[in-house]
């Protein structure tokens, strides 16, 4: 092994300059390596699929968040990248809240639309900007993420407080700074705090003699005025949730509690 070593060293020895251009040629390649490379924790990949997570204003009501997801969805449809999509709008185990919803945006193969999901994205965004009341946070779909939930934008950062009114208030001071930064996009927070509630107090004394429940009025309010999911209904090509609720013409006041 030493002689080994020797032999080679009295090679690069007889042959200074050829070793020093291979060193150079080396730090250069490690350089452009280092400006070119995409970085990040995992790279960007372009499966052919972008989901979108839209989000109105809080007091929004369902029917006008419908309009304006069926707007976006208008939007995204007249681009060429695009084949089809699929919408969903209301609560469940992932929307959380009435105004979220999800939209997954199938591409057309790579050699047809002849640029990436990235580029697609940058091209909808100032469309769909236009697009009144509501915001949609676009990213490509990964076939490897560490994520556990569905999020509105690629990286997420997470604050925590042991006092609900501390957090309220700082949240919203942390988002608008990080806002201002020129090098961040599509800033957004799920903090939901804005919506509109009225406080209901309950006859307990009466509700008892009549042998109603507190469980029961809660049961009841959601099935008037929340989205109570009752049942699914499947077909070929998409499913229906089905949603228990009162008349719309029931809805527009507060003074139809009076009324349950």
């Amino acid at each position: 092994a030493i002689a080994r070593y020797g032999t080679t060293l009295r090679r690069v020895l007889e042959h200074q300059t050829a070793t020093l251009l291979v060193a150079a040629a080396t730090l250069a390649g490690t350089i452009l390596l280092y400006v070119f490379v995409p970085k990040g924790f995992f790279p960007v990949q372009d499966t052919g699929v972008i989901l979108g997570v839209s989000e109105a204003p809080p007091t929004v009501s369902f029917p006008a968040m419908a309009d304006r997801q069926q707007e976006l969805a208008r939007v995204i449809l007249r681009d060429p990248a695009v084949q089809s999509l699929s919408s969903f709008i209301g609560v469940d185990g992932i929307n959380t809240t009435a105004n979220s919803g999800r939209i997954q945006i199938n591409l057309k193969p790579l050699g047809e639309r002849g640029v990436t999901a990235s580029d697609v994205i940058r091209r909808l965004q100032p469309e769909l900007a236009a697009v009144h009341g509501i915001t949609l946070f676009m990213q490509p779909v990964q076939d490897l993420t560490v994520e556990d939930r569905v999020s509105r934008t690629q990286y997420q950062y997470t604050i925590e407080s042991a006092d609900a009114d501390e957090l309220d208030s700082w949240a919203p001071r942390l988002l608008e700074k990080l806002r201002a930064l020129p090098e961040l996009r599509d800033t957004a927070s799920d903090q939901q705090n804005g919506g509109l509630e009225a406080s209901l107090a309950i006859d307990r004394d009466t509700a008892s003699r009549l042998g109603i429940t507190p469980q029961a009025i809660d049961d009841t309010l959601y099935d008037a005025f929340g989205q109570r999911q009752v049942s699914t209904i499947f077909t070929q090509l998409n499913q229906y949730h089905v949603v228990l609720e009162v008349k719309p013409s029931f809805q527009e006041s507060p003074d139809a509690l009076k009324d349950l």
